[in-house]
């Protein structure tokens, strides 16, 4: 049977005879595999936060509990609608007219009355209620969720290129660190050879802190 040669790379990083033959694969496919290794954790970790969802409205309730009032006061005036971005807008604002969010196909929509956003189905609550946030628990706390969850996939996306350029920092510091170690030997190797080992050595590195973030991230860098 034939092993496709991502899993034989990935069963390898952890079997130290095999570091030699991963050496002598060009740096950008052991970076390329690190970048893998990465996203699978990555994955991994997000099935393991999908229970948390589901209990993100009520957890957001009861925080709001601890407040005895919580209004929001102000006034606003605007001269014309915001769209952001320009064309085919994400954000609606228009405080001078009703609007409908399945008409201005947007994911956020503010009229005169009120919030509306879209997450699996259009919703929307008064603004009056997000004013008066202490009243209004159950209802802002939705919202809250509802916007949080919208905001997910950036902020995985902000926290994956954070975690690889400090990853790309440790194979580039540790794979330079032991080239000059094995230079004062007599086993040499070349700088490559110690940055594509260091790129496969950090596999258990990798699932083992990004997983682990589950539990705690009071060790996270």
């Amino acid at each position: 049977m034939h092993v496709p040669d991502s899993i034989k790379e990935f069963v390898w990083s952890f079997y130290p005879p095999r570091y030699k033959q991963l050496s002598e694969q060009p740096l950008l496919r052991s970076i390329a595999f690190m970048s893998k290794v990465l996203f699978l954790a990555f994955l991994l970790t997000g099935i393991l936060y999908i229970p948390k969802l589901f209990l993100l409205r009520g957890t957001i309730n009861d925080e709001l509990t601890k407040f005895d009032m919580f209004k929001i006061t102000g006034n606003v005036a605007q001269t014309a609608p915001v769209t952001i971005p320009k064309r085919n807008p994400w954000v609606v604002v228009d405080l001078n007219n009703n609007l409908s969010i399945t008409t201005e196909k947007a994911f956020f929509v503010i009229d005169s009355q009120t919030v509306q956003y879209r997450l699996l189905s259009p919703r929307s609550m008064s603004r009056e209620q997000l004013k008066d946030i202490s009243t209004y628990k159950g209802t802002v706390s939705g919202f809250i969720a509802a916007l949080l969850i919208m905001m997910l996939p950036g902020i995985a996306l902000l926290l994956y290129i954070r975690t690889w350029l400090k990853y790309l920092l440790l194979v580039l510091f540790f794979g330079t660190m032991f080239f000059f170690f094995m230079e004062l030997s007599r086993y040499r190797m070349r700088w490559k050879q110690m940055v594509n080992i260091a790129a496969h050595v950090m596999t258990p590195v990798i699932l083992l802190e990004v997983i682990s973030s589950f539990v705690t991230t009071k060790y996270l860098i």
